[in-house]
């Protein structure tokens, strides 16, 4: 299954056109900011590791960002497909258990998803060369992108499992990415600013995270461009808001496969 499955992206146009345009995106986001950062520099200049930090989290956001977006792509559309060309009943019908029928649809979107995240590695490390970015920053960014994206790929699936249609899978995988990542932020920050008038800017006097109620906080436990920057941190600083959002993350995609599961079960069952 993960075979053909595999065989069958990589035959496609997107197969070589995606990944040569995520990298051109990537390019464009690592001059712009080596630009932006240089030109500000004052009279004594500016210090490499500046810009290596700057070039290393502009890149680890920006990779995220495109890395939703193409996600939906490939995972919404798996299951979907095989509906539209009527294929599914035999698909259930055959040796294949419905975990394995799942499984290999997720591998397959998973890993050219991973393909692409591999692919702009160099790029992330070209801010070894400024300075201000060690081997953990990367590795912890790696990780928590590599979850994100399994969460976003079983949700996908899941909307996949549910509709009739890779359009309408799609546009509600797509309404999910939205949801998690902006939706949450502006919870989040309205619910912020309504407490800090309330209480007179206590939390901005405190200066942490964790004076905010927990209400509060929580939406951002699941919004993903907050679970990368919790990553950041020092690895003695991961507890409590990294290892949350990873544990959130991780049960929302075992619920999404749970769902999915059943829905193909069911189908088996007709």
């Amino acid at each position: 299954m993960i075979r053909k499955e595999l065989r069958q992206r990589m035959r496609e146009r997107r197969g070589w056109l995606l990944p040569s345009l995520y990298l051109i995106v990537l390019g464009a986001v690592v001059t712009f900011a080596y630009f932006v950062t240089t030109s500000e520099r004052g009279p004594s200049g500016i210090q490499g590791s500046t810009v290596g930090v700057v070039l290393f989290l502009t890149l680890a956001y920006a990779q995220l960002a495109l890395l939703l977006l193409l996600a939906p792509i490939f995972s919404a559309g798996s299951i979907t497909i095989e509906k539209e060309q009527r294929t599914l009943a035999s698909l259930l019908t055959s040796l294949l258990t419905s975990g394995q029928i799942w499984w290999g649809k997720f591998v397959s979107s998973l890993l050219f998803v991973l393909l692409l995240l591999v692919t702009s590695l160099p790029v992330l490390s070209m801010a070894f060369a400024f300075g201000g970015i060690g081997p953990w920053e990367v590795f912890s960014a790696t990780l928590t992108t590599v979850i994100i994206l399994a969460c976003m790929s079983a949700i996908g699936l899941y909307c996949s499992s549910a509709f009739q249609r890779s359009v309408h899978a799609t546009a509600v995988s797509y309404a999910t990415v939205i949801a998690l990542s902006v939706v949450t932020a502006i919870v989040f920050f309205v619910r912020l600013t309504m407490y800090e008038s309330a209480h007179r800017g206590q939390a901005v006097a405190n200066g942490s995270w964790y004076s905010i109620p927990l209400n509060i906080r929580a939406p951002m436990y699941v919004n993903p461009f907050f679970f990368l920057t919790a990553s950041f941190a020092p690895p003695k600083d991961l507890y409590p808001a990294w290892l949350t959002c990873a544990c959130v993350f991780i049960a929302l995609g075992a619920l999404a496969v749970a769902l999915t599961l059943r829905n193909l079960r069911r189908r088996g069952d007709l």
